[in-house]
């Protein structure tokens, strides 16, 4: 296999990788590296993981799904009948195997999601199941889970001029009384019913990952941004207008519980580091319930509605002090 080592920034780290990501390139190749990923051999991989701890179990409807295991030596990440991630105890160095047929950038896209969460999670970092833009001078980011628009609207706000900071990722350091946002890969990726936001950005900057998401090359910020607030979308294809409600801090818990990047976590210390970090973001963090009209074309305020709908519950224009010279006015996304 050609060798395409290079150096890349990724939610905070320095990761010397021999599998070739879709993530920005470091300035400098050289050591100092946060994770050293490199390439195993091709080899058939069933779904049965390798013996010791389950550390987190995830089977979907369909059968996809992974499982993290403690083998006491190191940890094993496998994603079922595709991808294995053998990871050091240390949390610095990853052996990645695939079935023959699979194609390397599948590798790739569970590296740059699942196996990175885990990494992080094990760390004892703090990891939602979000997508964040900058307006201003805060970040908003978008919760949920699978399919509830997270991608959707960071390309819509990013189409209306806000910038990038990370799509389905979101690592978050607590500084002070609030929190920081690392950014991601660089990229927002689309599934299809939504890839007609595509052509709101420049066409080199279009490709197709082997899930068949539209991928988006994005210029974003890579410095930490302020955490301002954190919106949990749920799409409506019936509703007409736009409904926003601030979660109290108890509720707002139960909803950021629901949406951690890792799921099915069944180690105790572990979620209790979760619950403890969400418990910190839900009582410093104002975070929204969204109802959302959808569907192409979305109606051409939406943006600003959303925007200066959570800028008025907070009676405050310090979160999003940008968004009237962030964002245009005259925004429309058609399909």
């Amino acid at each position: 296999m050609k060798d395409n080592s290079r150096v890349y920034n990724l939610y905070g780290l320095r990761v010397h990788s021999e599998i070739e990501l879709p993530a920005p390139i470091a300035q400098s190749d050289l050591p100092p590296y946060d994770l050293q990923v490199c390439w195993g051999e091709c080899k058939a991989i069933s779904d049965d993981a390798p013996a010791g701890e389950i550390l987190a179990k995830l089977v979907l409807d369909d059968g996809r799904g992974y499982t993290l295991t403690d083998t006491g030596i190191g940890y094993a990440l496998y994603f079922h009948q595709t991808c294995e991630f053998w990871i050091d105890h240390d949390l610095r160095s990853v052996r990645a195997h695939r079935i023959a047929d699979v194609h390397p950038d599948m590798a790739a896209l569970f590296f740059v999601g699942n196996v990175i969460a885990c990494i992080l999670t094990l760390a004892g970092e703090c990891v939602l199941h979000a997508s964040a833009i900058e307006i201003g001078d805060s970040a908003l980011a978008f919760a949920g889970g699978s399919g509830m628009g997270k991608s959707t609207l960071a390309a819509l706000f990013c189409a209306g001029g806000a910038r990038f900071v990370t799509d389905d990722l979101l690592r978050l350091q607590p500084k002070g009384k609030g929190w920081r946002c690392f950014s991601g890969t660089g990229e927002i990726r689309l599934r299809k019913n939504a890839a007609a936001l595509a052509e709101n950005f420049s066409a080199t900057a279009h490709g197709t990952h082997p899930d068949g998401r539209i991928a988006i090359k994005m210029d974003g910020n890579q410095s930490m941004v302020p955490l301002g607030t954190i919106v949990i979308p749920y799409p409506s294809r019936h509703g007409k207008e736009l409904k926003l409600q601030r979660l109290p801090r108890s509720m707002a818990l139960l909803y950021l519980m629901a949406f951690p990047r890792i799921q099915g976590l069944q180690q105790g210390k572990h979620l209790q580091r979760r619950l403890d970090s969400f418990g910190r973001i839900a009582a410093s963090i104002p975070i929204f319930k969204a109802e959302i009209p959808w569907g192409l074309p979305f109606p051409r305020d939406l943006v600003h509605s959303l925007a200066r709908g959570v800028e008025a519950h907070l009676h405050s224009r310090h979160c999003f002090d940008g968004v009237r010279r962030g964002l245009y006015s005259d925004t429309s996304i058609n399909d």
